[in-house]
């Protein structure tokens, strides 16, 4: 079967956390012939050949009839309906990947999507515009957006979701809209990750390291909680180490780590130098706002370490009520780096087996068993379909 493979962004195939390449192997593996869509010039420097056309083209039927794949695998944010019909119309069917938590629509979700305005803004007046803005989002200016998601959902023949929390978010707002029906057309799949972490070996034992993962300049990753929970670990447990990695983080960080040896802030690295350190270290923290599937959790999991931080629906559901870890009750320092301890502990009197974990995200993870639940939720899909 034909599986295009579509990237409708703006940004390069190569600087997206999306692991094409992943897809691609996944479903050469299961017998199929996938190819790769994107916009002209953002197949630069990508590993693998891919299609390229001028964006316009993409909401265009003939060229997805010119493309001519049975099946559309497309990452849209609950968006670009447009984009979909135009699948659609040339006969391929659509799964469409969004990463997202769930929590759309002002209506169905007022204080997250309030927050989410809030946040990336400073003073008083950018921030009662913000709260004008948002005020009128509620009250009407919503509607269109809500259309947005509601067509996108409609648009396509299955939709996923990374987490079970995700999905029962989602469904909060496809009631709030009258259309809980749609929901027969959400699914939850994992998505890939990089190779890196299905094969790095893995220690007899694991050190006494967290990790965390994020562009720190950005509000959503709220550096600020980890550093402070970081200052509180590193007082009732100085022989943990705290290893960070991303961009942005040198105002909460640097000055931290010169007061605590025990903080590593190493910046940007590539992908085997994480995989290396996640596959010695425990867990992996997360201080987010918000997220929608972070891939460094699965990528975390996959190298058995377990997963710690704020109440985001996506750590609730993979820490499976404490089997791979753990969730603060709130977003707060003392909770957070709490959480931590708590972990730590459990890794000291060999509750956490990394081995184990690791076979078990592994195989879940391999790209092959991602793509045929991709394919496996798109034929139920048709068979619940009417005649």
């Amino acid at each position: 079967m034909k599986i295009a493979i579509v990237w409708n962004h703006e940004s390069r195939l190569l600087d997206c956390s999306f692991r094409f390449e992943q897809y691609l192997h996944g479903f050469r593996a299961l017998g199929h012939a996938p190819l790769l869509v994107c916009h002209s010039g953002r197949e630069e420097g990508f590993p693998e050949p891919a299609e390229a056309y001028p964006p316009a083209a993409f909401a265009d039927a003939d060229l997805w009839r010119e493309i001519g794949a049975e099946v559309a695998v497309i990452v849209t944010w609950h968006r670009m309906p447009e984009v979909l019909q135009a699948i659609r119309s040339a006969g391929t069917r659509v799964v469409a990947i969004s990463d997202s938590d769930g929590q759309v629509g002002v209506r169905a979700h007022p204080r997250v999507t309030f927050e989410r305005l809030w946040m990336y803004h400073s003073g008083w007046k950018e921030k009662a515009r913000c709260t004008k803005y948002w005020l009128e989002k509620l009250l009407w200016r919503g509607r269109e957006e809500d259309r947005m998601y509601l067509e996108s959902t409609r648009s396509s023949d299955v939709l996923v979701l990374g987490s079970s929390e995700g999905r029962r978010h989602f469904r909060r707002f496809l009631e709030s809209q009258g259309e809980g029906r749609l929901d027969d057309r959400v699914t939850v799949v994992p998505f890939n990750i990089g190779a890196s972490f299905l094969s790095c070996p893995l220690p007899e034992a694991k050190d006494d390291r967290i990790v965390a993962i994020g562009r720190w300049g950005d509000p959503q990753k709220d550096a600020g909680l980890l550093a402070a929970a970081g200052e509180i670990l590193f007082r009732q447990r100085p022989q943990t180490e705290l290893v960070i990695f991303g961009s942005g983080g040198e105002p909460w960080f640097s000055g931290l780590s010169e007061r605590q040896p025990r903080l590593d802030y190493r910046g940007v690295a590539d992908q085997a130098e994480v995989a290396r350190t996640l596959a010695r270290s425990r867990s992996i923290v997360f201080s987010s706002r918000w997220e929608g599937s972070p891939h460094a959790a699965n990528e975390a999991l996959a190298t058995g370490a377990t997963i710690v931080g704020t109440p985001i629906p996506s750590l609730v559901s993979w820490s499976q009520g404490g089997r791979f870890g753990r969730v603060a009750a709130r977003a707060t320092p003392r909770l957070l780096a709490g959480a931590m301890l708590a972990e730590m502990e459990d890794w000291d009197r060999g509750r956490r087996d990394h081995v184990a974990i690791a076979a078990e995200w592994r195989r879940r993870l391999a790209p092959e068993n991602v793509c045929r639940e991709l394919l496996d939720a798109l034929e139920e899909r048709s068979e619940r379909m009417p005649a």
